[in-house]
This record gives structure tokens, C-alpha cells and sequence, in this order.
């Protein structure tokens, strides 16, 4: 049998918005790492990783995101622990 992502259970995840975000952020971002880089001279781009508990958190933190107005540019689900 495959393993399958389920909404209740942890995972870790990447999400990359256009636009400058500051670390102190951190904590009302589900606790996920914030890290700026420039993708060229015209563009910043910010990156946040880390495990949230479940999906639920993860779209507080897409809706925060949404409310701060940053662009979404991806959500990448690179782990998560298989729950039977």
C-alpha cells in the first residue's frame, strides 16, 4: 500500500512568497523559518520551512500571508510521517 498525506497529520513544508519578510515573523507563522534572498536584481524573494502539525496550520499561514499581500509562488510538502 502507498503512503498518503492526510490532512491531520505533520508535515514539513516549503513555501516561497514575492517580497521581503521579516524573521521576527517567525512565531505567527506556525514557528516555520524565514530566510530572504533575491531571485534577480528586480525581484526579493522569501522562503519559509519547517514542520507544521497539519493542514489546518498550514492555511492559517497561507491566509496570513494573503493578508500580509505577498504574492504566493509555491508550496512544496517535501515529508510527512505515514499514519495507518
Amino acid at each position: 500500500m502507498k503512503s498518503a498525506l492526510k490532512i491531520d497529520q505533520q508535515a514539513t513544508y516549503i513555501i516561497r512568497v514575492a517580497g521581503y519578510l521579516d524573521e521576527n515573523w517567525s512565531t505567527r507563522l506556525g514557528g516555520l523559518k524565514i530566510s530572504s534572498n533575491s531571485w534577480d536584481e528586480n525581484t526579493l524573494i522569501t522562503t519559509l520551512s519547517g514542520a507544521l502539525v497539519d493542514q489546518a496550520a498550514l492555511f492559517g499561514v497561507l491566509k496570513a500571508l494573503f493578508d500580509m499581500r505577498l504574492p504566493l509562488l509555491s508550496v512544496e510538502c517535501l515529508e510527512f510521517n505515514f499514519i495507518p
